[in-house]
């Protein structure tokens, strides 16, 4: 089992806790800026491999980034985090997201990098998840990217995404939020309750110059006070009971919502809980045990 430690701050200070830590084999990068920060920040990655070496390596590592933090003199210090590699998405920087891929065959995804100039490819998405979730490499966000492009292609929808006004709810990165503008949406809006992936998703609708278009949210639900074309909700089962509640009320009458990141196992109550809702699924996916939804509000509507 690998697990991740991520050091960040300060980018010359980051260099030099670097040359410490070089018995780690640490992978340096630099930080995009958002648009509200002056300083240039840095983020060292570390995989550990096995968990019995992990609290002993990162007690160590720990130390040396206090150290170096004391020694420098660092307000606000270094920032660490762990992530278990075998449960969650691959982060900036790290070998499994390092290249372009194309989650779909429209859409390709272009890791940013400090070198990166602007790309106008209408096709690719610059993305840089910094902590976030969605990457385009977990299976659930596959699932919304697929039904997103099969909205795109199917003229026969009442409701068809080109030109829709699209909220993308608990949007992690954007992604999803980005990925409907390059598809044809005219606008949409990202709600992020977490105040760092919010940031990294600002930071990517910035990198893809989408600014004007995609208005990011840091909330829940009091957030939004309009209706949508499309809802898009890729969010873990218990986030979903949770909030799922408040998406007939977010739906214009004719839209559509797409809802992911529960599994094959799981669906068959997320379909009655969504219907006590008031809505309708029309369609399931499925893609290596995950499952989405595709829902209107009265069925009218045919789904991709």
């Amino acid at each position: 089992m690998q697990f991740e430690i991520t050091i960040e701050g300060p980018f010359e200070g980051i260099i030099k806790l670097n040359s410490k830590l070089e018995a780690f084999s640490p992978v340096v990068k630099r930080v995009p800026l958002h648009g509200y920060e002056h300083r240039e920040i840095g983020r060292i990655l570390i995989v550990i491999t096995g968990e019995d070496r992990l609290d002993r390596e990162l007690s160590i590592i720990a130390g040396i980034v206090t150290e170096t933090e004391r020694g420098l003199s660092l307000k606000p210090g270094f920032e660490i985090r762990v992530r278990n590699l075998a449960y969650s998405e691959p982060s900036a920087g790290s070998s499994q997201f390092a290249e372009p891929f194309n989650p779909i065959p429209s859409i390709t995804i272009q890791p940013w990098t400090p070198e990166l100039e602007h790309i106008s490819d209408p096709h690719t998405i610059i993305l840089d998840p910094h902590h976030a979730f969605g990457t385009g490499k977990h299976p659930s966000t596959l699932l919304c990217l697929k039904i997103i492009d099969l909205m795109t292609k199917d003229t026969s929808r009442a409701s068809n995404i080109k030109g829709c006004k699209v909220l993308d709810f608990g949007c992690g990165t954007g992604l999803l939020a980005i990925a409907a503008i390059k598809m044809g949406a005219e606008t949409a809006m990202g709600v992020e309750i977490d105040a760092q992936a919010a940031r990294a998703a600002k930071t990517n609708v910035a990198l893809n110059r989408f600014s004007q278009r995609i208005d990011i949210k840091e909330g829940s639900w009091e957030v939004v006070n309009d209706k949508f074309d499309l809802v898009l909700a890729n969010l873990v089962i218990s986030v979903l009971l949770k909030t799922g509640k408040s998406i007939p009320s977010h739906l214009t009458p004719s839209g559509a919502a797409v809802v992911a990141g529960f599994g094959e196992n799981q669906a068959k109550d997320m379909k009655c809980f969504f219907e006590d809702q008031g809505l309708t699924v029309t369609r399931q996916f499925t893609l290596k045990g995950w499952s989405a939804f595709t829902m209107n509000i009265d069925g009218l509507v045919k789904s991709p």
